[in-house]
C-alpha cells in the first residue's frame, strides 16, 4: 500500500505506507528521526564528504592534521608561518599523487590501445 500523503509539489507521496497509512518520512510520530534522517543524507552528499570518500588514506590523515592546524592558528598555538609551510608541503604531496595518479591512467589508456591495436 501507498502512502496517502500529497508531497510539498502536490503529488501523490509514492513510498510504501506503514500501518499508519503514511510512510515513515510522512508519519508524524517519526518527525525527529525523519529530519535527522534527512540531514544525514544531506550531510554525506556534501562536496567536502564525496571528496573525502574517494580520498587516499594517507591523504585523509593529511586533511585533518591540516584542519586541526587551522584551528590551532585561529587560537594562537601555532604559527601562522609554520602552518603556511605545512600547507606548502602538503600541496607538494597532492601534486605528487596527482602526478601518480594521472600516469596510472595513462598507462592504462595506452596499454588499452596497445591490445585494441593488437600489439599485446
Amino acid at each position: 500500500m501507498k502512502c496517502s500523503a500529497i508531497k510539498l509539489d502536490g503529488t501523490n507521496c509514492t513510498a510504501m505506507a506503514l500501518d499508519s497509512g503514511l510512510c515513515f518520512a510522512h508519519d508524524p510520530t517519526n518527525r525527529a528521526q525523519a529530519t535527522a534522517a534527512r540531514r544525514r543524507g544531506g550531510e554525506n552528499r556534501s562536496n567536502l564528504n564525496r571528496a573525502s570518500a574517494r580520498m587516499p588514506r594517507d591523504m585523509k590523515s593529511l586533511g585533518e592534521r591540516i584542519l586541526a592546524a587551522f584551528d590551532r592558528v585561529e587560537t594562537g598555538d601555532l604559527d601562522p608561518q609554520r602552518a603556511h609551510a605545512m600547507a606548502r608541503l602538503v600541496a607538494a604531496f597532492v601534486q605528487l599523487h596527482q602526478v601518480g595518479e594521472l600516469e596510472g591512467r595513462l598507462e592504462a589508456l595506452e596499454h588499452a590501445a596497445d591490445v585494441r591495436k593488437g600489439y599485446r
